[in-house]
């Protein structure tokens, strides 16, 4: 009898913690941030029987991809792993609301009444205006002999009408009270009901249905335990931003990378441990696959007008550059930093990413807004040089000069600079660079002045025999007014021929310029001393035929 009796309560305790499990809050521990996407993570104590069990968990993201969902747990094997939605049950009809339906109800029946009294009034009165207006002394109808009676009739009619006015005035104002209750009392039995079948809350917020995951475990010997589980969303991401304080005095630039970290998931990230991902899973992860390359003969007659239209449609697109990833509007704080960042921030790279684990915790609300964390701090050193383009624009840009940048791992983002002190602007860090030195620009200085003029005894045309050449001599003056020397890194340029065999052109003194042939681009690197003045002139030619028109000179 014992034996059953055993029995039959191990069964009902298997049945009741398998289908009778209480949900339990779960609580946010970590979450990783991709740059699209994040995976969130939970943890929590538990206890289990020997057996099957099962628990409910809840505070989940209603964005949850169920496909993600993994669990594991400490002395016991995870069998199962769901995500179900469970809706909230209507309240009945015959509840705590029908006493304050009723009210309401009777609060509208009177109020109709009470409309219905002033547009009685405001009907009189505007009889009583209409007969005032109608008299025929009014009208102009009255004999010629009968003027004081007139006078009377208009004084009594002004007094009359002045009285009907002011009665129309009053019950208007009356009747415009009684609709705003009117609206008033329909919003709240509208809301009476809502509440009533449990549409929405007390708070006025709609009555979401509530996510839970739930996770089944088997365990041999029961105890205390850990439970283990996480999902990916697809409604986070995260972007790289940077402070780039720039010194003359130190020659560095002090690189500061933040992450602007916006989420929608439906619930706030409280105090969990953030990490940040330079991958995203939602790319695509498949090696694309090299299709045969055919070729063969064109045949011109009959599809002339095809190929034609082929070729249009393989132009090559625009490429679009996404310069303008963000913006923040809120007020620069102050950057200095009391405390070394690394001690706060893990970084970890392995093939194909980098993560960032932030220390420090952070709260992240569940409003779609870029929520400023603090990645790194470095120090870099820089070369201070000026660089000009005169053709385009006679101001000096001071540029801070970057060599070794590859080793930042930088992503492409925003920026804004700081120089001495002062903020200078904005600009857009990209790791798209081919070349060794990663140029920030510092802003303007109007103390080197430099002009740009033709040399008209130099610039000359002349025809040899069915050849023209013109020949053409550039001068560029740079003065620069500080007491202390600087370095300039001049540009210019001589056209490009895109027709080479025909159209030739030559430089035949560049000043001591680095020529880029392909382009066209004349740069030199200038030392000018304090107070000092140089001079650079440049001549080239170009040769074409003489019976040609050659565009873009």
């Amino acid at each position: 009898m014992r034996s059953i009796l055993a029995l039959v309560l191990f069964t009902a305790l298997q049945i009741s913690n398998s289908f009778g499990a209480k949900p339990i809050t779960a609580h946010l521990q970590k979450v990783n941030v991709y740059l699209q996407g994040a995976h969130l993570y939970y943890s929590e104590p538990i206890y289990l029987q020997s057996g099957n069990n099962e628990f409910i968990f809840e505070n989940i993201s209603p964005y949850i991809q169920a496909a993600t969902l993994q669990a594991n747990s400490k002395g016991g094997l995870v069998m199962e792993t769901r995500h179900q939605v469970k809706y909230r049950e209507k309240k009945q009809v015959a509840n705590i609301y029908d006493k304050a339906i009723a009210l309401v109800l009777d609060s509208m029946e009177e109020n109709s009444y009470n409309l219905q009294s002033v547009e009685n009034h405001l009907s009189v009165l505007a009889q009583e205006k209409k007969m005032l207006l109608g008299n025929r002394l009014i009208r102009g109808d009255s004999p010629k002999d009968s003027l004081p009676v007139l006078k009377e009739s208009m004084a009594f009619t002004r007094e009359k009408l002045n009285e009907i006015l002011e009665e129309e005035l009053k019950w208007n104002k009356r009747k415009n009270k009684l609709s705003k209750e009117t609206t008033r009392l329909t919003n709240r039995y509208n809301q009476l009901i809502l509440l009533q079948n449990g549409t929405i809350e007390e708070n006025g917020i709609q009555a979401a249905p509530i996510q839970q995951v739930i996770i089944s475990i088997y365990s041999e010997s029961g105890g205390n335990s850990q439970i283990n589980f996480n999902y990916f969303i697809q409604q986070a991401s995260w972007v790289p931003n940077y402070d780039l304080v720039a010194s003359s005095a130190t020659n560095q630039i002090e690189l500061k990378s933040f992450a602007h970290v916006k989420q929608y998931s439906g619930i706030n990230w409280k105090n969990a441990a953030l990490t940040l991902s330079t991958s995203n899973p939602m790319e695509r992860n498949i090696k694309p696959v090299l299709a045969n390359w055919y070729i063969g003969f064109q045949q011109y007659r009959k599809y002339k007008a095809l190929k034609a239209t082929s070729m249009n449609s393989a132009m090559p697109m625009s490429r679009v550059t996404a310069t303008d990833s963000y913006r923040e509007n809120a007020e620069e704080k102050n950057m200095a930093a009391d405390e070394d960042l690394s001690e706060y921030i893990n970084i970890t790279e392995n093939l194909i990413r980098t993560e960032y684990e932030i220390k420090l915790k952070y709260e992240i609300e569940s409003d779609n807004k870029p929520h400023k964390v603090m990645i790194k701090e470095q120090n870099i050193p820089m070369i201070l040089a000026f660089a000009a383009v005169p053709k385009i624009c006679q101001d000096a840009f001071l540029m801070g000069r970057v060599t070794g940048w590859e080793d930042l791992n930088i992503l492409p983002g925003a920026a804004r600079i700081y120089f001495d002190g002062a903020y200078v602007g904005e600009t857009f860090v990209s790791n798209q660079s081919t070349n060794d030195t990663l140029d920030f620009n510092l802003g303007k200085d109007k103390t080197i002045v430099m002009t740009r003029k033709k040399v008209k005894e130099k610039t000359k045309v002349k025809t040899i025999e069915n050849e023209r050449i013109e020949t053409r001599s550039i001068e560029l003056v740079i003065r620069n007014t500080k007491g202390i020397p600087v370095l300039m890194n001049l540009e210019d340029q001589i056209p490009v021929s895109q027709n080479p065999n025909e159209i030739k052109v030559t430089l035949i003194d560049g000043d001591g310029a680095h020529l880029d042939e392909l382009t066209g681009s004349l740069k030199w690197n200038l030392k000018l001393g304090a107070k000092e003045s140089k001079k650079i002139t440049f001549t080239y030619e170009i040769r074409y035929p003489k019976n040609k028109q050659v565009y873009g000179l």
